[in-house]
C-alpha cells in the first residue's frame, strides 16, 4: 500500500492522503470532546488518542479531541470551566499560553494509580512526595541547570510530551500527544525546523532513534511499533493495528499489549517492551528486518500488586537489556536472549531508561520528578530535578535524551506539557 509523506514548516499547512485500513476501531469516549488540535491543559491527560482506523488519514479527517481528564485516572475534573477554550484563547504566547489562569489546587488535582501511590488523590509537591514515599537520593546533585527549552508550534501548546531523542546533526525530535503535531524537529537553538506527517500513531508513548537516524515509535493505543527514516517515511510496522494481545508465532498472532518502549541493540536487534500495567507484560525481540526472534514474560510470579508495568527499556553496547518495572520500582537486567541476570529494587519510580554515548545508564523517575545517573548495578551516582508545577519542576519526567558530549539533557514532561532543557555547568 502506498502512502504519501508530507514534510513542512509549521504554519504552511499540513495535509495527508487518505489511507484506508480494514481494522475495527476501539470504542471512542462518549464524554464531551474539545475542538481538534487544541491541546489539553497542563495536568490533564489527552485521552486514548485517535481511533485506530483514523490514524492513517488524520490529516484529512481531524476529528474532535477527547475530553481532557486529570492525569492518571478517573478523577474529578480540574476546576476550570472550559479548559480547552481557555487553551485556545491565548495561543500566541507559545509555551505557557492558557496556563496562568489555572488555580494551583485544580492543576494539582488527583493523580490516581499512575502516580505510584495506588488509587485516589495524589497531588504533586511535598504532599504528593509524602503520600508516595518519594525518596531523595543520597548521591550528589548533578551539575546541570535548567535553561530555556523548545516552544510548541505557533498557535499551539505542547500536549503530554511523551519522549525526546536526538538526530546525528544535533536536532531534537519531540514526540507528543497532539495529533497534528505529534512529531516535531528542533535545531540546537530551539528553533522549530519541521513537523512530520501527522498520520503516524494514535497515542504516543516511547521513542528510540538508532545510529542510522531511524526513528522508532510505540503506539500505546493501537498496540503497534513504527519505524521511520529521518525523512518521515514509514519503513516498518510491527504489531496489528487496533488489536492487543500476545505475540505468538505458532498461532500467527502478531500482537502487542500496549507497547511502551523500543530499543535497538548493538547488532541491530529490536527490543520492544509491552504491558502498560496490562495482563501480559513482556519483552519481544526481533532482528533488524522485523523477524521475530524470542520473547520473555515479566509477569510477577506471586501476582501481588502492583501489577507489572514494564515502562522502560534500554540496551547497552554489550547487549545487556535493562528494563524498568515502574510502580514496583524494580530494575530488571537480562542478557540479549532473555536470560535473567539481576533484579535491583530501586527507591524511585522507573519511568524511562537511557544509554548515553559513553555507554552509561540514566533513568527518569516520572512523578518523583528527577533524572538520575546510574551505574550498571542500579546504584545512583547523581541526580537532578524537583517535582511540582513550577517552570523548572517536573509533573512527570517521562523520558530523556542527552547530547553526545554530555553537556545538554532534554526531558519530556507528560504532565506539565513541556520539554525541559538542562545545561551542564562544569
Amino acid at each position: 500500500m502506498k502512502r504519501s509523506i508530507l514534510w513542512g514548516i509549521v504554519g504552511l499547512g499540513v495535509s495527508s492522503a487518505v489511507f484506508a485500513q480494514d481494522v475495527a476501531a476501539p470504542a471512542r469516549s462518549t464524554m464531551a470532546t474539545r475542538p481538534p488540535n487544541v491541546a489539553n491543559p497542563r495536568g490533564t491527560d489527552s485521552g486514548a488518542g485517535v481511533a485506530c482506523d483514523l490514524v492513517m488519514n488524520y490529516g484529512a479527517v481531524q476529528p474532535a479531541g477527547q475530553a481532557a481528564l486529570p492525569y492518571g485516572g478517573n478523577n474529578p475534573p480540574q476546576v476550570v470551566a472550559n479548559p480547552w477554550a481557555e487553551a485556545a484563547a491565548a495561543p500566541a504566547a507559545g509555551r505557557g499560553a492558557g496556563r496562568a489562569a489555572q488555580p494551583a489546587a485544580g492543576a494539582a488535582g488527583a493523580r490516581g494509580a499512575r502516580a505510584g501511590g495506588g488509587g485516589g488523590a495524589v497531588p504533586l509537591g511535598a504532599a504528593g512526595m509524602a503520600m508516595r514515599g518519594t525518596v531523595i537520593p543520597t548521591a550528589p546533585m548533578l551539575p546541570y541547570e535548567n535553561v530555556e527549552g523548545p516552544n510548541p508550534p505557533t498557535g499551539t501548546q505542547f500536549a503530554n510530551v511523551a519522549s525526546v531523542g536526538l538526530l546525528k546533526n544535533g536536532h531534537l525530535v519531540a514526540f507528543q500527544r497532539e495529533p497534528m503535531y505529534e512529531l516535531l524537529e528542533y535545531d540546537a537553538d530551539n528553533r522549530l525546523v519541521r513537523s512530520f506527517d501527522p498520520d503516524i500513531v494514535s497515542r504516543p508513548h516511547g521513542m528510540f532513534i538508532d545510529k542510522d537516524d531511524n526513528i522508532w515509535l510505540s503506539d500505546q493505543q493501537c498496540s503497534t511499533v513504527v519505524k521511520l527514516n529521518s525523512r518521515g517515511e514509514v519503513l516498518m510496522r510491527l504489531g496489528t493495528n487496533g488489536k492487543a494481545g500476545s505475540w505468538d508465532e505458532a498461532k500467527g498472532d502478531h500482537l502487542f499489549n500496549e507497547p511502551t518502549a523500543v530499543a535497538v541493540g548493538p547488532k541491530g536487534d529490536v527490543f520492544v517492551s509491552t504491558g502498560h500495567g496490562g495482563p501480559d507484560p513482556r519483552v519481544v525481540k526481533f532482528d533488524k528486518n522485523g523477524k521475530f526472534l524470542t520473547t520473555w514474560t515479566l509477569k510477577h510470579e506471586d501476582n501481588t500488586p502492583p501489577a507489572a508495568n514494564i515502562h522502560a527499556l534500554a540496551v547497552d553496547k554489550e547487549g545487556t537489556v535493562f528494563i524498568g518495572d515502574r510502580e514496583a520500582k524494580n530494575l530488571l537486567i537480562y542478557d540479549s536472549n532473555g536470560k535473567h541476570l539481576k533484579t535491583v529494587h530501586m527507591q524511585n519510580l522507573i519511568c524511562s531508561l537511557y544509554i548515553d554515548s559513553k555507554d552509561q545508564l540514566w533513568m527518569t523517575a516520572g512523578f518523583d520528578g528527577m533524572f538520575m545517573h546510574l551505574d550498571k548495578n542500579g546504584n545512583v551516582l547523581g541526580w537532578a530535578g524537583k517535582e511540582g508545577f513550577g517552570a523548572n519542576e517536573f509533573g512527570e519526567a517521562h523520558a530523556m535524551t542527552m547530547s553526545p558530549d554530555g553537556k545538554t539533557i532534554y526531558v519530556a514532561d507528560t504532565v506539565n506539557n513541556d520539554i525541559k532543557r538542562y545545561r551542564r555547568t562544569n
